[in-house]
């Protein structure tokens, strides 16, 4: 006799939150030690990455937010859809930011900015590749 399918946890999205709250963290004091130990720029390079990191995060949180308001399989249509409004916004908020950060912000290291993104973007990456999902309440 077959035995039934374990259901699946939920994702405990305040869990997911803080460990990428603690992926930002990590990225603004490596940027803001190597800035004063090794480059010595004032601060604007820790800056810059820092921003480029929080953008990253900005727009990561939303699109999860708008990905994870649904759940079950009932909600699959909303699911998709919201996807795609989640992955819209999320490119709205990228595209809207760098050009607030590119306008405002003086001085600025430009490459700082687009490595404290990307950094970001590949730790989400890596976290949810390799990284031990937060348990489900």
């Amino acid at each position: 006799m077959t035995t039934p399918a374990r259901r699946e946890p939920t994702l405990n999205l305040q869990a997911y939150s803080k460990q990428q709250a603690w992926l930002l963290l990590i990225v603004i004091l490596s940027a803001w030690a190597i800035d004063a130990l090794w480059l010595k720029s004032s601060g604007t390079v820790a800056k810059s990455t820092a921003l480029g990191a929080l953008l990253s995060f900005v727009a990561q949180s939303v699109f999860t937010r708008f990905v994870f308001w649904h759940s079950g399989y009932r909600a699959r249509r909303q699911i998709v859809s919201q996807l795609y409004r989640g992955q819209m916004m999320k490119w709205l908020i990228i595209a809207l930011g760098f050009a607030l950060i590119f306008n405002i912000v003086k001085p600025l290291s430009a490459p700082a900015l687009i490595i404290g993104f990307m950094i970001l973007q590949l730790a989400h990456g890596v976290l949810l590749a390799f990284g031990k999902p937060p348990s489900a309440k």
